[in-house]
């Protein structure tokens, strides 16, 4: 029979445990691992299987659904106003909602569009609306 570790062909063979494997492996290699029993199955000598915590889709809220809602034409402009009334930086203002200050300039300068998530924190953080209905 064959070594699982060195591949030497041998005829006594020993059943060990290295690392939660079970390997077939010759007398000199059998120091590597703890000897296993030959009658004992995989199942007793594995590691238990821990259940993984199944991820919960997003659930649906109807309040924040912005139906026809786009966002305002001079946006740019509403964010500097009410970030300068605020005595903000760029930087502080990225610092205090978690983005990065040249979004921020970007879309103050109206070069990009912000995302939904990113007009409700600016909205929330700032005390401004940036949405209007749509006709």
């Amino acid at each position: 029979m064959e070594c699982e570790i060195c591949g030497k062909q041998t005829g006594e063979v020993k059943q060990i445990d290295l690392d939660g494997s079970t390997l077939i492996v010759c007398v000199e290699c059998a120091s590597y691992g703890k000897e296993v029993e030959s009658g004992s199955s995989m199942r007793e000598t594995a590691r238990p299987i821990v259940p993984v915590r199944p991820i919960r889709p997003s659930r649906f809220n109807e309040e924040k659904l912005d139906l026809g809602l786009e966002i305002v034409p001079d946006f740019g402009k509403r964010i500097r106003k009410a970030r300068e009334a605020k005595e903000l930086t760029t930087k502080q203002l990225a610092m205090k909602i978690f983005e990065k200050e040249s979004l921020l300039n970007r879309i103050e300068n109206q070069s990009i569009k912000p995302s939904d998530a990113l007009i409700e924190k600016l909205q929330k953080e700032l005390g401004i609306e940036l949405k209007k209905k749509t006709e």
